[in-house]
């Protein structure tokens, strides 16, 4: 006799294949790939249903689908097929070499290239063939502000420029296309007072916040405003050497401390205004491996792009996009005691790593210490890197990748890309191609030792994490355009090689990921 659970199995392995299809299609891809192992009949019509495919290859390469368009599904999966063979081929061209007049700050944001010209702004839309993405340039001149440092989103159509005086900073909320006053914010200016004026800030925007590190020493200021509003929303002073935003309500931040740890805030419960960062309630502390004797963390970085919440409002229309929550960190950090400093690797720390220890656990405990072995051996990944720091550096993440310019001494430089989506490096572990080193790029499953005698570290630290790498090669030089490398950023469709060595003006070499049709060339663009 059967049971209830058999019948109802029965009962919904009875629906037409249609119905069959609509119910698993609201599922996770997660869960559509467990369904497959649990049934052949299940598995065989999922294999050849172009929307469940669609949404499998998406979850596996950690995209989501895009606004609506004309395109059909066949047509996104097939694009879908050749941009995820771009980068895992590390397919590039066409070629640009964008060169922009020298006069201090840039940034990268999504596909959006923005420099400073004066008192005006020059933004390049990159390209994509693969995803139908325009290049797009544009200048906005009627600005009329003494810009000192700016950030964008191109999601919210939103441009923060920072204007200086000797007391002051004026914090000027535009629109991207068009530098109009934003109509979102109730307040078109922002004034936070300060008595030093420093030539680039550390801004950040995350969904409706935006977050700015005032240098200074010894102490400094990190300030999170709510910019629709206007309004402080949290002010931490002390020795804040860098943060990021982790979710849309968590930062995550590094202090000079004798302890190399990471801070988590969180934004919904945070401290009075004008709190000491060491007296601040966090609610976690993640911890990085024991410092030598005396030794004391005096520099950091994170970096990590994009925010964790995004729309694609204000953004071309594109058959798909980063999944939200696809988040990669990159931390450096330098120490120093009375008499030497010390070098760390390059933790590369995807969100996943971070979020199961703290995020949506009941009653969790304030000032939570999670130590090392907890969540770094397994959840990281260390490399080398010199202590040299690059003035490009600012957007070498991208989702879950991460790119690093290489100058071998006599050999041509190239671009390190590591990608740590661990879906499709489970996916490419399947793959006979990557398993025997065939495919451009490699496999790396073991764990990996760094130390040595100038690291902060006490000991030597072992990380496993795993991922997939490989190389893209840069020539020296374009015809009779010579080129000298500074540093490498990525973006969701394209790397940019940064020269900035003349005097008058800067390289940007932009390298997008292109199909197997197209063919690599190069053209020269001055603005």
């Amino acid at each position: 006799m059967m049971s209830n659970d058999e019948k109802d199995s029965l009962q919904f392995m009875d629906l037409p294949t249609e119905l069959l299809l609509q119910i698993l299609g609201q599922l996770s891809y997660k869960d559509i790939l467990r369904c497959r192992q649990s049934c052949k009949h299940l598995d065989t019509i999922t294999r050849t249903d172009a929307n469940i495919l669609y949404k499998i290859q998406l979850g596996l390469n950690g995209l989501q689908d895009g606004p609506s368009t004309s395109l059909k599904v066949h047509d996104r999966l097939r694009i879908l097929a050749e941009y995820q063979a771009g980068w895992d081929d590390l397919r590039f061209g066409p070629m640009r070499i964008v060169a922009m007049s020298t006069h201090g700050v840039w940034e990268l944001v999504r596909n959006v290239l923005a420099q400073r010209n004066r008192n005006s702004l020059v933004f390049v839309q990159l390209p994509s063939a693969v995803r139908g993405i325009d290049e797009r340039l544009w200048t906005l001149d009627s600005i009329q502000r003494d810009i000192r440092d700016f950030a964008m989103d191109p999601t919210q159509n939103l441009l923060c420029i920072l204007e200086t005086s000797q007391t002051e900073v004026h914090i000027h909320l535009r629109t991207l296309n068009a530098g109009d006053a934003h109509p979102l914010a109730s307040n078109a200016r922002i004034s936070y007072v300060q008595e030093i004026s420093y030539w680039s800030y550390s801004i950040r925007i995350c969904s409706g916040y935006l977050a700015i590190l005032f240098p200074a020493s010894p102490v400094s200021n990190l300030c999170v405003w709510n910019w629709t509003s206007g309004r402080l929303h949290l002010e931490i002073s002390g020795q804040i050497l860098a943060y990021s935003f982790l979710t849309d309500h968590h930062i995550v931040l590094i202090r000079r401390h004798s302890a190399a740890e990471l801070l988590v805030i969180d934004l919904r419960s945070v401290s009075p205004k004008g709190t000491p960062v060491d007296e601040v309630d966090y609610i976690c502390s993640f911890r990085f491996p024991a410092l030598k004797p005396d030794a004391t963390v005096d520099y950091g970085e994170i970096r990590s792009d994009p925010p964790f919440s995004f729309s694609t409002e204000h953004g071309p229309a594109t058959p798909f996009h980063l999944a939200s929550g696809e988040r990669l960190f990159a931390v450096f950090m330098r120490g120093s005691d009375s008499s030497s400093v010390y070098g760390s690797p390059m933790f590369l720390i995807p969100l996943d790593s971070l979020l199961p220890h703290f995020y949506r656990i009941p009653n969790l405990a304030p000032k939570l210490q999670v130590e090392w072995d907890k969540w770094g051996p397994k959840g990281t990944r260390a490399i080398p890197v010199s202590l040299r720091h690059s003035p490009v550096w600012i957007r070498n993440v991208y989702g879950m990748r991460f790119v690093d310019l290489v100058t071998e001494t006599g050999g041509d430089p190239y671009v390190f890309v590591a990608d740590f989506n661990q879906a499709a490096f489970r996916k490419a572990s399947m793959n006979e191609e990557y398993v025997t080193g065939a495919r451009t790029m490699k496999l790396v499953y073991e764990d990996s030792t760094l130390g040595w005698p100038s690291q902060m570290f006490a000991d030597p630290v072992t990380t496993s994490l795993p991922y997939r790498w490989g190389k893209v090669h840069l020539p020296r030089n374009y015809e009779s355009d010579n080129v000298d490398y500074d540093g490498a950023m990525v973006s969701e469709d394209a790397i940019v090689v940064v020269d900035c060595s003349q005097f008058d003006k800067t390289k940007y070499c932009i390298l997008s990921i292109c199909s197997a049709l197209d063919i690599q060339h190069i053209v020269i663009h001055q603005d």
